[in-house]
């Protein structure tokens, strides 16, 4: 048996070889090509038929970060937006609505009754006001009186002022159980509790009410500042108009039942 040893054809081989370097050559020297091309026209211009200039734009500008001063200026404004917003939101919270107000306590809501008047008039709100004269909070604690306003008159809101009478007893805490009576009469009416305008620190009766209302419901008066009257005690009339004046900004803009109040423009007019 004879050895067959095929004939390799070493000629063909090479000439293959040398065809594919070839091709890859050509194929890498047009993709440089490209590559040298897109640079030397990054910053070229051209003008097309409707007269508008397009420019490409420059490579390095799509990796390179945004400027400090952008950022700022981004920031600036998502942080408008989000005041804005908050700020509406705030604005849509007031129930702008006609309110049935009932103004009603002891002898210091007389004042407060004659200069809400004319917010009820400006913000097309009806106030009725009842005030009971001298009265103790046991007085209104034992006759029920605060809830059978409420079902005479169907308020929408109360605003309630008592405690004056009662800065300076000692045996003050004795009264909580009649604070928490009267706060349970309001029942699911909307009820704002108006502390007494102090002439002198009181002996707890503040700070009981406060105690027993829910957050943002509770005027603290104590603080202010008032004009008194002859008795010492009782705000004048433009005191209980400046009273009443910062408790409608409190009521609209912090307060637990936040209800339309602005201003009356002829009292803007009337201090200046």
């Amino acid at each position: 048996m004879s050895d067959f040893i095929p004939h390799l054809n070493t000629d063909s081989s090479q000439k293959n070889t040398a065809s594919n370097f070839y091709k890859l050559f050509s194929v890498w020297l047009v993709v440089l090509g490209v590559v040298v091309g897109l640079y030397l026209v990054d910053n070229y211009e051209k003008s097309i038929d409707f007269g508008v200039s397009i420019k490409k734009p420059n490579a390095k500008q799509l990796f390179t970060p945004p400027s400090t001063d952008f950022l700022y200026k981004q920031f600036a404004k998502q942080t408008y937006f989000i005041v804005d917003s908050l700020e509406l939101a705030r604005k849509n919270s007031i129930d702008t609505s006609a309110q049935r107000i009932l103004l009603t306590g002891d002898s210091m809501s007389e004042g407060l009754y004659l200069a809400f008047r004319s917010y009820a008039s400006h913000n097309n709100h009806f106030l009725k006001g009842r005030i009971w004269y001298s009265s103790l909070t046991i007085q209104w604690s034992k006759t029920d009186s605060l809830e059978r306003l409420i079902e005479i008159y169907k308020p929408t809101i109360v605003i309630f002022t008592l405690g004056a009478n009662e800065l300076f007893r000692t045996d003050i805490y004795e009264r909580e159980k009649d604070i928490q009576d009267i706060i349970a009469q309001a029942g699911d009416t909307p009820f704002i509790w108006v502390g007494p305008p102090n002439w002198k620190d009181d002996t707890g009766i503040n700070e009981i009410i406060e105690r027993n209302m829910p957050s943002n419901s509770f005027f603290l008066s104590k603080d202010l500042e008032f004009d008194r009257e002859r008795d010492g005690a009782h705000p004048t009339r433009k005191s209980s108009k400046y009273w009443a004046d910062t408790i409608a900004t409190w009521i609209m803009n912090k307060s637990r039942h936040k209800i339309l109040l602005e201003k009356p423009i002829s009292e803007d007019l009337d201090n200046k």
